[in-house]
């Protein structure tokens, strides 16, 4: 009985047959990926001329799915991102998109989207960041908004799991809780 417990306990704490082979998998661990990640998004703001603030940032974690034999899974994708507090004006964009290719090179591929009555517009520029990251520029706009959200993303997938808590405080300023007013800092640059 007790030889069974042990196996249970193994098998549930990531020591199991598919457990281990994930750990061969892992690409990083997670200490490398939240240096990949804020190394990417430490050269993505430090790109932004003139400089903008930031609202502050988060990380999030997504376990992959436990595997079929009921096994968690050790791996995960894992994001860092921040959100500028700058009020960033429509003209502007091609601007930010421009900057960002320059630093990211021409393997930046772009995708846009207009959606709802609203009309939002979306603009995504992925490109590969540090290391094993890959970095997105995100834009939101709207007709009835004389401002443009816009986010910076860094992700890296097949990293050994721990949970968001264990990275540590946000990229930049204050950790995001979904609450904020979003841009509200006027500049003389990127506001007009």
């Amino acid at each position: 009985m007790a030889v069974l417990a042990t196996g249970a306990g193994l098998f549930y704490t990531g020591y199991g047959p598919m457990a281990l082979k994930d750990r061969d998998t892992a690409q990083l661990s997670p200490r490398e990926a939240k240096g990949q990640l804020d190394d990417t998004l430490r050269a993505a703001m430090g790109a932004i001329s003139p400089p903008v603030a930031y609202l502050g940032g988060v990380y999030v974690v997504d376990r992959y799915p436990e595997h079929a034999d009921g096994e968690p899974s050790l791996l995960s994708r894992a994001m860092a991102s921040v959100t500028l507090r700058t009020k960033v004006a429509p003209g502007r964009i091609p601007v930010l998109l421009d900057q960002m290719t320059q630093l990211w090179g021409e393997r930046c591929r772009r995708e846009e989207n207009v959606v709802g009555y609203e009309a939002k517009h979306y603009t995504d520029l992925m490109c590969p960041g540090r290391g094993e990251t890959q970095f997105t520029l995100s834009t939101v706009g709207s007709e009835t908004s004389p401002f443009v959200e816009v986010r910076l993303t860094a992700q890296v997938f097949t990293v050994r799991y721990q949970p968001e808590k264990g990275y540590g405080p946000a990229p930049v300023g204050g950790r995001l809780t979904g609450h904020e007013a979003g841009p509200d800092l006027d500049d003389p640059y990127w506001s007009h």
